[in-house]
């Protein structure tokens, strides 16, 4: 019996004694992430609502994902009459209770959620409201699919646009979701929207492009002194917005559709101003200041497959190999996670799948507030940053907008990666002098393996002109998906033709790329860094989920301060971010992430890698990698809904030689890896 159930069958004794007891369970099982929600139920039933507030935050920080942390966080809201919150945390408690299906109390669930929406609801103000049935609708949407989101409660769909994703009005400029224009007119493409929207389609979303500032809402506006660019956009249809000048010289200008951004090369201080309110971005400083890069281009490939490279000598990437020789590539580098979705947000925060708790779709993960992104350290440190992605694991509903000054989505599903390219070199040519990260994540080398299936068509050819006529028409129409997922995709002969020419294709890309970076930056004024999420499954016979060719992921730099060669050390794909920080002289506490600076690069490196594969129903399993052994963990029992490890059936492990391959029977080399497992998992295991 877990402490909270144990609690919860002995709640007529005094508080004080309850309190005793967790103290006691505590010192046992200090790592049990469950005690601070049995304080929090204590403080709670003795409305002590303070204190049951913090200990709830700070359960559901260690396990986010638990359903019954967002009730008992909405119960505790309700007593101290934050409304708003509590109706949000009975969404967030909902959808993580029925992600995988329903819970053993669903019905005693509902009843409770639906006493407090119905206590709370009459309480907010009309604003809450509206956001509340903005955040709900989120809420019922897969949180991978942006800019799509469903109608709570019908069985339609519609596009999250013209509005702020998850306002803070403690915040001056908030993310504004607006409309990405695919013509010169910028009425076309509003009228193309407009017709998706109609639709009622659940996938219009993968053909709508979505474009995003830090802005804010006005009718009058203060451009600074010192040149910048301003992203405007009008909230009406044939809006008039005004500059006024210093010398109260004014130019209008009549903005036909609404939501689409406009950009303004400010170089005086001016006053914009219109008759109804407007969309204006965070000032842009045309200007770098002394010390920062000219540009710094984070380039995530997902599915790239650092072992298939090796063992193919590049044959399929050979510009790509002849950019990066002249910098620096891992050959030893390794995914925290199997999968995109746990994996992504790991690269994003350098937290492990242990940490950060993602390891699904659902549209309540968020990234960990307390743990600073890759996008707010260079932000903060004063960089332009730009994100450009079509990755369902960047998606901004799940904290994907962090630190980014603007945003480019466009759905892998409607648009190859080369559009994606482009926009990342218009990006570098509309602020050629100013201090630039951009996030550039691309996905046609996964695509290359991608077989379209629903229930309308059995298959559907979804590769290009130079995919499929550079194959013969068996292996371009060969059906090889079944219903399981990409990751236990098993080996192709016709996959593995797919991916060869995929990533010719990518990597004739990724040269026109690259020419135009070397042909506008000097060396010491830009660094790239391409990684990937994950390898690929089918590219070799081996029947194991953790195995090299799935998680040996790419990590390749070149830039200012990079040294030439190839690396052998062993990293984890998370450790790119300390290298960035490094190499652009960021002073970044990264105390609290799990990302470690690689010997490489002056740090103190890694004893071993940690690749885990933590999903719903299925086995936990770990994979650990030193110089000489790898070490296979597998819990016996089955993984809850909430990520928590169960270990009461027991588990297994093997030990191989790295150099042979062969089972080592050594008892105490399994008690160390046994012990390296245990640590990282701690706080993690159902007890």
């Amino acid at each position: 019996m877990s402490l909270l159930n144990d609690i919860l069958e002995h709640m007529e004794l005094a508080p004080d004694r309850l309190s005793a007891y967790i103290d006691e369970y505590e010192a046992l099982q200090p790592y049990d992430c469950m005690i601070d929600t049995a304080r929090a139920v204590v403080a709670l039933s003795a409305s002590d609502y303070r204190t049951a507030e913090r200990w709830i935050l700070s359960a559901i920080r260690k396990n986010p994902a638990n359903y019954r942390n967002h009730l008992y966080r909405a119960l505790i809201a309700k007593a101290l009459e934050q409304f708003a919150v509590a109706a949000e945390e009975c969404c967030i408690c909902l959808n993580f209770a029925t992600q995988f299906g329903t819970p053993p109390d669903a019905e005693a669930l509902l009843k409770q959620i639906n006493e407090v929406l119905n206590e709370v609801g009459p309480k907010l103000s009309p604003e809450e409201q509206r956001q509340f049935f903005i955040q709900r609708n989120i809420l019922s949407s897969c949180g991978a699919n942006f800019p799509q989101y469903r109608i709570y409660g019908k069985d339609s769909w519609t596009i999250y646009q013209g509005e702020f994703l998850y306002f803070d009005k403690g915040k001056r400029y908030n993310d504004y979701i607006g409309l990405w224009p695919q013509g010169h007119l910028d009425s076309y493409s509003y009228i193309v929207q407009q017709g998706l929207l109609q639709s009622n389609h659940p996938n219009a979303y993968s053909v709508t492009p979505i474009q995003s500032w830090k802005a804010r809402k006005t009718r009058r506006f203060e451009a600074p002194k010192g040149q910048c660019i301003l992203a405007v956009a009008a909230t009406g249809i044939n809006q008039t917005i005004t500059v006024t000048g210093r010398k109260k010289e004014a130019v209008s200008c009549l903005i036909e559709a609404p939501n689409i951004f406009h950009y303004l090369n400010m170089d005086q201080a001016a006053v914009l101003s219109s008759s109804q309110p407007f969309i204006v971005s965070k000032p842009i400083s045309t200007q770098r200041k002394p010390g920062k890069r000219r540009l710094i281009l984070s380039l995530f490939m997902d599915g790239l497959s650092q072992r298939y490279l090796d063992e193919t000598n590049y044959r399929d990437m050979p510009y790509t190999k002849k950019f990066f020789e002249k910098g620096m590539i891992f050959n030893r580098c390794y995914a925290t996670s199997e999968w995109t979705q746990p994996s992504v947000p790991s690269m994003a925060t350098g937290l492990y799948t242990t940490h950060h708790h993602i390891i699904y779709y659902s549209s309540a993960y968020r990234y960990p507030p307390h743990i600073k992104t890759v996008s707010e350290l260079f932000n903060e440190d004063g960089y332009f940053t730009a994100r450009i992605s079509g990755s369902k694991g960047t998606s901004p509903y799940l904290g994907g907008l962090r630190g980014y000054d603007c945003s480019i989505h466009k759905s892998m599903n409607g648009f190859p990666d080369s559009h994606l390219m482009e926009d990342a070199m218009d990006y570098m040519e509309a602020f050629p002098d100013t201090a630039k990260f951009i996030s550039l994540e691309l996905f046609d080398a996964h695509h290359s393996l991608d077989e379209h299936m629903d229930k309308t068509w059995n298959y559907d050819v979804n590769f290009n002109i130079a995919l499929q006529a550079n194959l013969d028409y068996q292996t371009s129409l060969t059906k090889t998906k079944t219903r399981e997922k990409s990751v236990r995709t098993r080996y192709s002969e016709i996959l593995v033709k797919r991916y060869q020419t995929g990533l010719r294709q990518i990597d004739r890309r990724f040269k026109s790329l690259f020419d135009y970076i070397l042909a506008n930056y000097e060396e010491d004024e830009f660094l790239v860094c391409l990684y990937s999420d994950h390898g690929m499954a089918p590219l070799d016979r081996e029947d194991y989920l953790l195995k090299d060719m799935r998680t040996n992921s790419a990590l390749m730099l070149r830039g200012g301060g990079v040294p030439a060669g190839v690396s052998e050390e062993y990293i984890n794909h998370i450790d790119y971010l300390p290298i960035l920080t490094k190499l652009a002289g960021i002073d970044a506490d990264l105390s609290q992430h799990d990302c470690v600076l690689p010997r490489t690069f002056g740090g103190p490196g890694r004893d071993y890698v940690y690749t885990e594969s933590i999903y719903q129903g299925q086995t936990y399993k770990a994979a650990v990698r030193t110089d000489e052994f790898e070490c296979r963990f597998e819990a016996n029992a089955n993984t809850d809904i909430d990520g928590l490890i169960d270990l009461s059936q027991g588990y297994t492990q093997k030990i191989l030689s790295i150099k042979t391959g062969e089972e080592i029977q050594d008892p105490e080399l399994a008690e160390d890896f046994e012990a390296i497992v245990l640590d990282h998992i701690k706080e993690n295991i159902k007890y």
